[in-house]
């Protein structure tokens, strides 16, 4: 029987709608292509401005190159293993590029724009190449986005997996294939290994693949389940052993929940203004598909809920760049809303961008990175006195990196 791809609930429905032969030729290279290099061309240029004026923040004194990687796997079994795998790609990299701060933030730099070019097609797989364009845009002038392209940290490498697990998620839904699925259990194993938290990600993907069952009943989709038990096995060491470190760690935090979650649109997007538009145009969102859309909120709303939530059980969880990789859903629910609206696209783009072009500013500045992404700095641990040569992380960070 023939699907009806305007129904909601059509077990057979294409991701992206029907798109004819003729009008991929007719569309060439550049519509293919264009939705996903624009986003990701802005997103390279606005990092690259400034990226070696602010200092180096306290967090980004976590990764320094400097140490051996025997030295790196002893520090990390005793204090901080989840930073223990971007600490050795760090320490790789700093022998290819230079470890000068600038050398460093580079990689997340180019981290960042892969991960709002693959936002950016699978806007255009799932939606249109216009809503791809639109979303991806959104998301490149973010000051979330632009900050963590800034920052020598592992959230960018984290947003950039996730998002690369989403997609590939999506491609072996459209066209299962033993490659595909390579493709997806490679992108959350390294995502685990980026950060565990960015694991998150697999309770949207939990809802998707069970939606898509719902409607379907296709038995293929039930390969999800050993490829992602799979993908688990090279970060799950790094899970159990982080979780026992981190049991004290958050103690120390000033927040206190509720804190939390009045500063959640600040701290999601960078900017509340900025978040708050883009969050109300999301709400708005209407698609043909709405099982779709669903799916979509789904990714962008439990990640941060699930960390929010957690924090009041076991102490302030909450930290917006945790979660990056749940703001494509976001800004595609957005690109949605305004979908055939050329017009209020670009103002809703020029808006977004406006609202946050004071913290795009403030992170620029000499001591733009000391300041926390979801509020005001908290003071952290008091630094420890040990020995001189001390691996420690607080030893690490203070004697190559001071604090500004």
């Amino acid at each position: 029987m023939p699907a009806d791809t305007a129904h909601d609930d059509s077990p057979t429905r294409p991701l992206a709608g029907p798109r004819p032969a003729r009008q991929r030729r007719r569309g060439g290279l550049l519509r293919t292509w264009a939705p996903s290099l624009i986003p990701a061309a802005v997103t390279l240029a606005a990092g690259r401005f400034g990226l070696g004026g602010p200092a180096p923040g306290p967090r980004e004194g976590l990764t320094d190159p400097a140490l051996g990687p025997a030295r790196i796997l002893e520090a990390g079994r005793a204090t901080d293993a989840v930073h223990v795998p971007y600490q050795l790609f760090l320490r790789f990299w700093a022998e290819l590029s230079g470890d000068s701060i600038v050398d460093l933030r580079v990689a997340s730099l180019i981290a960042v724009t892969l991960g709002v070019g693959l936002a950016a097609e699978l806007g255009r797989r799932v939606l249109t190449p216009g809503a791809g364009l639109c979303g991806g845009l959104l998301l490149a002038v973010l000051p979330i986005v632009g900050r963590t392209s800034r920052t020598a940290e592992p959230w960018a490498l984290a947003f950039l997996f996730g998002t690369a697990a989403t997609l590939m998620l999506y491609l072996v839904l459209d066209e299962p294939g033993w490659a595909r699925w390579l493709g997806y259990g490679t992108s959350v194993a390294l995502a685990g290994l980026a950060h565990p938290a960015a694991l998150l990600v697999l309770a949207g993907h939990t809802y998707t693949v069970w939606s898509r069952w719902r409607l379907s009943r296709e038995r293929a989709l039930f390969w999800w389940f050993p490829v992602t038990v799979l993908a688990l096995v090279p970060p799950a060491p790094l899970i159990s052993l982080g979780v026992r470190q981190h049991t004290a760690l958050f103690a120390w935090r000033p927040d206190t929940p509720w804190d939390l979650v009045g500063a959640l649109p600040e701290a999601f997007f960078g900017a509340a203004a900025a978040g708050l538009l883009v969050t109300g145009l999301a709400l708005t969102a209407r698609w043909p598909d709405r099982a779709l859309l669903r799916e979509l909120a789904v990714l962008a709303a439990v990640p941060p809920l699930v960390l929010v939530g957690a924090s009041f059980l076991t102490g302030p969880l909450w930290d917006p760049r945790y979660v990056l990789f749940a703001l494509p859903a976001v800004t595609l629910c957005a690109a949605a809303a305004l979908r055939g609206l050329w017009l209020r696209a670009l103002i809703a783009i020029v808006l977004v961008a406006a609202l946050g072009l004071p913290q795009q500013a403030a992170l620029r500045r000499a001591g733009g990175h000391a300041v926390s992404a979801y509020r005001a700095a908290p003071p952290g641990p008091p630094r420890c006195r040990h020995r001189p040569g001390c691996a420690a992380r607080c030893c690490r960070a203070a004697r190559r990196w001071p604090a500004p």
